[in-house]
């Protein structure tokens, strides 16, 4: 059965300036010579793109400059007898994906730009359309998208990726017109299914490398199987495969006829194959490392670029005669300090390179063998040593069949005969001239410069602030409720840092930090997005501010409130405006509604009952207070959207008509009571004009894309009689007072003994605490029918969270905001919603559809699913050698308190029970550590005691510590 999809909420924390550039390696690039501000016979331009593992597809003007080949003639050369092109520029920058950019391709003749991410999506982004920030999702792939293919002529572009597949994607329907399988269970065109003996496990089908020729006939696949496969794209199906390769195929590039392939594979050859022969006309040895990319602009591949894992560069030249070897040579270019996972050229001139650095480097490539006979030695064409040149034999019969068609019967006779012919050959008898090619450049030509990316992390105790290390080994403090770089310590070791700057608290997770993109994504789920409180006088607040006693923030509210501020805005002018919209649909479709299941409230398992405020707990064993454990709400599937960094992205938007597609972009109790309860006075509690329900009523299976609406989501949220009987947390003071039934009073808390019961009731009544007795009324509404649900639901009202519970928070409106859908069969989530702080209010509308349940009723109802309180035991006894005396109930009495309850409060209950008027004058310990006054129960156990169990705390007078 299909897993449940999950819903998560991120904010990306990052520095907000004018630099656009790459922080981390750039992964692809594509290049445009075509777009030139042309002047009579001479003309200067060209853009380059690139995207890289930051997330960001962006280009630049390269400002080449170019002449007329022939007057009469439409074909541009690059200049080289002028100076050298000058600096590139950016000319478009995009965050388009949320994880790293794996590939891309320039199609429709070079005005739109189509990415493949790890974020599983596959996005095409028009930088020359009236909205050049709309970004369009394509489709998407099970796990991360490798690698795109494009064939001019048919206007479709592939893509495969590490889930097996390859999608062939019309962009203009954004629908995949051809899917295949290239998993071990494929079948050829003819039918015939190829023995499971000759297959790699299905883990090696994963796609690493594609191509494909311009006019769309073949498309050819690398992968991790060492097999090159050969497909049909019109029907799907394989046509032939090439084998001969040890390692993984990386890269392929196929002629513009579609009759050859050349491959290159981690086994570190390069390979020449005819498609029509099916075998391996050339093995070139030009590497000592894994060849990782490929480049050529010649139609039948006969001069190309390969890059590999060292960083070599070479350029390698083929002759089209068999019998001339004096025109086949490879020369070794350039070597970079990494990896080159791709290679851009232009006109035997320039040559650009993409590696894990985030600058770009652009090389001085050099002529073909002929011209650098005629041309004169410039930069541009030198003289070339021996030691970076390799003369290389000719292919037998390089561009023609070396077998008659007649001994070719069928691929399953040849598919491994021409794998013989694709044995690596040495080049030199000699062991003694095998050395590596002496590269012939050893500084690029001009640089992007690139910035510095976050490369790891850690979240300091406060749960507020987090440090980071950047590629340039420098560490920096951040805020990430304001959103704000706080400091930065140089370069130093992130360990020793975070020992210097930690403190003594302990509070629980309530988010999750993702840096993979090189900058702090906060990560914000269900499970625990609401379980962090602090005390707000250890956080940062605007100095005008006034701090109740013992106020807490919920970290979780502060920032989601903040965030969503604009949207709240506007779904409530559309409420104030009569829109009925969801509404309205929901009583059209009572279909749909009977259709959803819901769990009657007299099959939802009772809270558990347990011990009172600050009352005995059985001595033996000893034992902790865990956090009671809930079922995650699974929240239902809803139509996909997402946007880009400045978020136009509503479908009313200009750009969306060059598009058809969709635009992208647990049971629980109340909390219970206890003793410390804060002054010891009520709070006012705002209610809400709609109460929702637990967690437990939200549907427990993935419901149809289809039903997707807010009013489907939020149907089960809507019976107001079954809804008022769940305790709300909301204006909770931070310890609540007790029950008016509880014998403990909050005024005179004395310990009971743990076979007392926590109410008074008449002998023979089952006792039964205020919420269980509030929950065992006859469940009137169970039976009630759907339509009269439909009907409550019509006089629903907004309660939406207010600013004004919380304090001052000025968040950035650039700050980038993210919904995205995470499930058990997909390696990474993939985002629905991009946005910023400042666009939530006009896309509403999208967020609505992309928002999980959870924060539409958190948003607009003031309503998160209840938790058991965490708390923790502890024992109260005398220290030694004090003269207090002990506490009523005797020295063994074992306590139960919230546990962020702090030492202060322990100290006024002390001071209570003894009859001690000056409170200052006494002192706790855990241990020999003596405590202090903001410490919390939580801090103890982590910090001081370190086991599990009770926490020991003795007290005593503070003038008897020298004693």
């Amino acid at each position: 059965m299909k897993a449940a999809t999950r819903r998560k909420v991120s904010y990306v924390v990052k520095l907000r300036t004018d630099e656009q550039t790459h922080c981390l390696g750039v992964n692809s690039l594509a290049l445009d010579a075509s777009r030139c501000d042309i002047k009579d016979d001479t003309a200067e331009g060209g853009v380059l793109y690139s995207a890289g593992r930051d997330g960001v597809v962006a280009s630049w003007d390269l400002n080449i400059k170019f002449k007329r080949q022939l007057k009469t003639e439409e074909a541009w050369l690059v200049d080289k007898q002028l100076q050298p092109a000058g600096k590139s520029t950016c000319k478009a920058f995009s965050q388009i994906h949320t994880d790293w950019v794996n590939d891309i391709v320039l199609c429709q003749e070079g005005t739109c730009v189509v990415s493949a991410s790890s974020d599983r999506t596959i996005k095409a982004w028009k930088p020359y359309s009236e909205n050049s920030k709309t970004v369009h999702t394509i489709g998407t792939h099970t796990d991360y998208a490798k690698c795109l293919t494009y064939a001019s002529q048919p206007g479709w572009v592939a893509s495969g990726g590490l889930d097996k597949k390859i999608n062939i994607w019309d962009i203009s329907q954004s629908k995949a017109v051809v899917s295949i399988d290239a998993g071990p269970s494929n079948h050829y065109a003819d039918g015939a299914s190829e023995s499971s003996t000759l297959h790699n496990s299905a883990s090696k089908c994963s796609i690493y490398a594609l191509a494909a020729n311009a006019l769309g006939t073949v498309i050819a696949s690398g992968s991790p199987e060492k097999v090159i496969r050969l497909w049909d794209p019109r029907s799907g199906k394989r046509i032939g495969k090439l084998t001969g390769h040890t390692d993984n195929i990386r890269a392929l590039l196929v002629s513009q006829d579609g009759n050859y392939v050349l491959s290159g594979s981690s086994d570190a050859t390069i390979k020449l194959w005819s498609v029509h022969a099916r075998r391996c006309l050339a093995t070139y040895e030009t590497h000592p490392d894994s060849v990782w990319s490929l480049f050529s602009d010649h139609p039948d591949l006969r001069t190309f670029y390969s890059g590999s894992r060292d960083g070599l560069v070479t350029r390698t030249e083929i002759s089209g005669r068999a019998l001339s070897e004096s025109e086949n040579e490879c020369i070794g270019l350039f070597k970079e300090n990494s990896g080159v996972v791709k290679i851009a050229a232009l006109q035997d001139a320039y040559v650009w390179t993409a590696t894990s650095s985030s600058s770009i480097n652009r090389w001085l490539s050099v002529p073909s063998s002929k011209k650098r006979q005629i041309l004169p030695r410039s930069n541009f064409n030198p003289e070339v040593p021996a030691k970076a040149m390799i003369k290389l034999p000719p292919a037998k019969d390089t561009f023609s069949a070396s077998i008659r068609d007649s001994y070719i019967a069928s691929d399953q006779l040849t598919m491994y005969a021409g794998s013989v012919l694709s044995i690596p050959i040495s080049y030199h008898e000699d062991e003694d001239n095998q050395d590596t090619l002496v590269p012939l450049r050893s500084e690029p030509d001009s640089v992007i410069r690139g910035g510095s990316g976050i490369v790891s992390h850690l979240m300091l105790q406060n749960r507020i602030h987090v440090l980071t290390k950047d590629t340039n080994g420098e560490v920096t403090m951040w805020d990430l409720i304001r959103c704000i770089q706080l400091k930065n310590f140089g370069k130093r070791d992130l360990q020793e840092v975070a020992q210097e700057v930690n403190s003594l608290e302990s509070s629980p997770a309530w988010c999750t930090i993702d840096t993979k993109i090189g900058a702090i994504t906060v990560q914000l789920h269900e499970a625990n997005c609401f379980d962090c409180e602090l005390y707000a006088d250890e956080i940062e607040l605007p100095k005008d501010y006034e701090v109740r006693e013992d106020q807490r923030l919920n970290l979780g509210k502060w920032i989601l409130a903040n965030l969503f501020a604009k949207y709240i805005k506007k779904e409530v002018e559309y409420q104030q405006n009569g829109d009925t919209r969801f509404i309205d649909e929901q009583i059209e479709k009572p279909e749909s509604v009977k259709s959803k299941t819901q769990q009657p409230l007299s099959e939802q398992p009772l809270p558990q009952q347990r011990p009172g405020p600050l009352e005995q707990v059985p001595s033996a064993p000893s034992m902790t207070i865990p956090p009671v454990e809930t079922e995650e709400p699974k929240p239902p599937l809803a139509a996909m959207t997402t946007h880009a960094e400045q978020s136009p992205y509503v479908p009313t938007s200009p750009q969306a008509a060059q598009f058809a597609g969709p635009f992208t972009a647990p049971v629980t109790s109340s909390p219970q009571p206890d003793y410390f309860s804060g002054n010891h006075h009520t709070h006012l509690r705002r209610e809400s004009a709609v109460q929702l329900p637990p967690p437990a009523a939200l549907p427990s299976s993935p419901t149809s894309p289809t039903a997707s609406t807010f009013m489907n989501r939020l149907k089960n949220l809507s019976v107001k009689a079954k809804l008022s009987r769940v305790p709300t947390n909301e204006e909770r003071p931070l310890f609540d007072t007790p029950q008016p039934n509880n014998t403990i009073s909050s005024n005179s808390p004395s310990v009971v003994p743990s076979a007392t019961t926590t109410t008074t009731a008449a002998p023979g009544t089952p006792t039964t605490t205020a919420e269980e007795d509030s929950s065992s009324k006859p469940n009137e509404e169970v039976n009630t029918p759907k339509l009269k649900e439909i009907e409550e639901s019509r006089s629903e009202t907004y309660n939406p969270v207010s600013l004004d519970d919380f304090p001052p928070l000025d968040i950035p409106e650039s700050t980038t905001i993210i919904i995205a859908e995470e499930s058990a069969e997909a390696s990474t989530g993939m985002d629905l919603y991009r946005g910023t702080v400042g666009s939530t209010g006009e896309d509403a509308d999208i967020i609505i559809d992309a928002a999980p349940s959870w924060l539409l009723s958190y948003l607009l109802y003031n309503k998160i699913p209840t938790k058991e309180t965490i708390k923790l035991t502890f024992v109260l006894r005398p220290a030694n050698g004090t003269k207090l005396e002990e506490l009523p109930g005797g020295s063994n009495n074992r306590l139960l308190a919230n546990r962020m309850l702090r030492v202060r409060k322990l100290i006024q209950y002390v001071a209570e029970k003894l009859h001690i008027e000056d409170e200052s004058s006494l002192e706790l310990l855990c241990g020999d550590t003596p405590l202090t006054f903001n410490m919390t129960l939580a801090a103890i156990r982590q910090h001081i005691l370190k086991t599990g169990g009770d926490i020991p705390i003795s007290y005593r007078l503070k003038c008897e510590a020298n004693a």
